[in-house]
């Protein structure tokens, strides 16, 4: 089997790799990939966005069996859609665009857990600046302001107070620091608690969980600073119980499967507020793998993972073994946790330098290895190229060994890279809590 995988990121470097262990796999693309991937199994051209033209041409000379979407832009724009009328046989792993919408309008998912009854924080959508400030008094602290589309990951933020969500409200409608993805805006309670990334594996009908992970939002050490698309993450966490992944089974994932018929990854953000099975709420859905939990999760897989990706396409058997809790079914996982912490430009979320020098130290081993993210490779030297550079990612028989071994790592990587280590900088307490 053919495979393709599109995306540049960390997620996408983390499903190449264990892709690449399946005995189904003959070769594996990545469009367009990053520096840390090998040359010879990236697609150099610009990222698929929109337009699936080259897309289709390439698959149609490479006679890829498989397309593994990686990131959510082609998924929202209709990419599983366009494959399945283009090619007659070709198996996409993603959800068509209307399921897609889930994590392409906050809007369009708030209204769907209202009319499904799935607990959310409850929202006040604006659609100017002025409808904004109107309903803004009115709002509990603190709030959560998200735009309603795609942001990177940079599209949703924390106020503790009004003048600071003023600000925000007038950079998003008047500034248009998020495009067209911010002329919707949600006012959301915030919502105490633990937060925990479950993953389910989709098709259509039946859903298979994977192992619950715990990500960092927010830019520096101590849970401080503004919110990113994620400073590390580990798996699995400790914070959601079988009655829990039950809960969520039923009355969380089970509407989305018959409203959407929904196919591919489906990421159900949670807020965890006691051990209660129902006493949680959903923070949001994405439409793909998440990252950088994914980089946490898919060492920890057993089996063929291909195998459990090609199961949410159409009409795929069955024939793995599978863990069996209640109403849920869940992928096989080893012992051990997995700890990532991603490397990332010192200013990240805000404004940061590109270009910067990076040597890393030999790090192949069962239980320890980097992936790439905003890094590329230039006669053959490395430099970064956006906030998240790259994740080192580490096996151990326990939370506390496997985050020994990820900051020693990093601990190499700052001697090896003295010159430019001012340039950058991780989270210190990845793993140390929830």
């Amino acid at each position: 089997m053919r495979v393709l995988i599109l995306g540049s990121g960390g997620r996408e470097h983390a499903l190449y790799r264990k892709i690449k262990e399946s005995p189904r796999q003959t070769r594996v693309f990545v469009w367009p990939g990053n520096g840390l991937v090998p040359g010879e199994d990236r697609v150099n051209a610009a990222a698929i966005a929109a337009d699936f033209s080259p897309l289709a041409d390439f698959i149609a000379r490479e006679k890829i069996d498989f397309t593994v979407v990686g990131n959510e832009a082609p998924l929202v724009a209709g990419v599983r859609d366009y494959l399945k009328d283009k090619f007659k046989n070709h198996a996409v792993f993603g959800p068509d665009a209307l399921g897609a919408q889930l994590e392409g309008s906050k809007a369009f998912s708030d209204d769907f857990m209202r009319e499904a009854n799935i607990p959310h924080g409850s929202s006040v959508i604006a659609d100017s600046l002025s409808e904004a400030l109107n309903a803004l008094p009115a709002q509990e602290l603190p709030l959560v302001l998200k735009a309603d589309g795609l942001a990177a990951g940079k599209g949703v933020s924390i106020h503790h107070d009004y003048a600071s969500a003023e600000e925000k409200l007038k950079e998003i409608f008047d500034g248009r620091i998020f495009g067209d993805s911010g002329n919707r805006v949600l006012l959301q309670k915030f919502l105490h608690g633990t937060e925990a990334s479950l993953f389910a594996l989709c098709n259509g009908k039946d859903a298979l969980l994977l192992p619950v992970a715990r990500d960092y939002k927010r830019a520096l050490t101590g849970d401080e600073g503004e919110n990113t698309g994620g400073m590390g993450a580990y798996c699995p966490g400790d914070n959601l119980n079988d009655a829990q992944k039950n809960y969520v089974r039923e009355y969380i994932i089970e509407p989305v499967l018959k409203k959407f018929a929904y196919r591919g990854l489906l990421y159900v953000g949670l807020m965890i507020r006691s051990e209660r099975a129902d006493d949680l709420a959903v923070v949001e859905f994405n439409c793909r793998f998440g990252d950088p939990e994914t980089q946490s999760i898919l060492p920890l897989i057993e089996g063929d993972a291909l195998e459990y990706l090609l199961w949410t396409d159409d009409a795929q058997p069955q024939n793995f073994p599978l863990i069996v809790s209640g109403a849920a079914k869940l992928v096989p996982y080893r012992r051990g946790t997995v700890v990532n912490v991603v490397l990332a430009a010192r200013g990240y979320p805000g404004a940061f330098a590109k270009n910067i020098p990076l040597q890393f130290p030999d790090s192949a081993s069962a239980e320890l290895h980097v992936t790439g993210a905003g890094i590329e490779s230039r006669d053959g030297a490395l430099f970064s190229t956006s906030g998240r550079i790259a994740n080192v990612v580490a096996w151990g028989k326990d939370r506390a060994a496997a985050r020994e071994r990820a900051y020693a790592y990093l601990r190499e990587f700052s001697a090896a890279n003295a010159g430019a280590i001012e340039q950058l900088y991780w989270r210190e307490d990845i793993a140390a809590s929830l």
